[in-house]
């Protein structure tokens, strides 16, 4: 049997490092439910994600929130009055730009069979009008420079995310990653496809990564799906819009079409506000 030198400093702190990891992992998850589903969902702390993870926390699913932002960020409050009420929800904090902080976390949770990974995390504004005031520059005023930040975190982070957890998502029940696109990405959706370039370009690069994967892991039995809503009132300046809609009632539909998914829709676009499929 071959025996261990523990005078050597790094073997040490590579031990140690696997050590604390695993107690962390045991301590996250210590109010997990062995029978429950678990979802796992990007850009948790507002938004979409936000309500995404407080309905499935109060559904009594086992809930990895994450969110680029350490967990005392005052922009994490809300988040943390829901784990607080319902600790079968943790916090983690992952970059999708950064490959480092998703795999620090995916070796958290190695041992955890992620049912639904939802990967909703993208580069928006804190409001609507900033959003618009956005995507409604003209093609000479755009910074093309700054496409990269668009592509690394809409396009590549939702694919870093699938490369990491995988493992986890194949040894669950349900095998379902959910990638959330826009219309703004559509080539077939009609006017919006004017506006955007940056953020619609990213968009349906995402698409087009989404269905390729289907197709590559369909045999595995995991479904790909994308989905997108008309608009929701998940951020300042959209609760105005006639044509918008609470975001509790917009994710109460959106985690009906999660639980209907079917491997009819692998590699397609759901679009859960009309219930219809969407053009890429």
């Amino acid at each position: 049997m071959t025996k261990l030198n523990m005078n050597k400093p790094g073997l040490v702190k590579k031990i140690s490092l696997t050590i604390l990891l695993s107690l962390l992992a045991v301590g996250a998850q210590a109010q997990f439910r062995a029978d429950a589903d678990t979802v796992l969902i990007t850009g948790s702390n507002r938004g979409i994600g936000f309500e995404l993870a407080k309905q499935y926390a109060e559904a009594g699913w086992n809930v990895i929130a994450t969110a680029r932002r350490k967990s005392d960020d005052p922009e994490l409050a809300d988040l943390r009055a829901v784990q607080s009420a319902h600790p079968n929800l943790v916090i983690e904090r992952i970059d999708v730009a950064d490959t480092k902080s998703i795999k620090a976390v995916a070796e958290k949770y190695k041992n955890q069979p992620i049912d639904v990974l939802i990967n909703n995390a993208a580069r928006v504004e804190q409001s609507f009008q900033a959003d618009m005031a956005i995507v409604s520059k003209p093609y000479s005023e755009i910074d093309f420079d700054d496409a990269a930040l668009d592509f690394s975190i809409n396009t590549l982070g939702p694919m870093r995310m699938v490369q990491a957890f995988m493992p986890q998502v194949m040894a669950s029940k349900q095998k379902k990653i959910v990638n959330v696109t826009s219309f703004i990405g559509s080539f077939g959706y009609g006017p919006p496809a004017a506006i955007g370039m940056n953020y619609g370009a990213s968009k349906a690069a995402l698409n087009m990564y989404s269905m390729k994967l289907s197709v590559q892991v369909k045999d595995k039995g995991v479904i790909v799906a994308l989905v997108e809503p008309v608009m929701v009132q998940s951020k300042p300046g959209v609760k105005d819009i006639p044509m918008s809609s609470p975001a509790d009632v917009e994710i109460k539909k959106l985690r009906k079409v999660i639980a209907d998914l079917t491997m009819q829709q692998t590699g397609k676009i759901t679009n859960f506000t009309t219930g219809k499929t969407d053009p890429y």
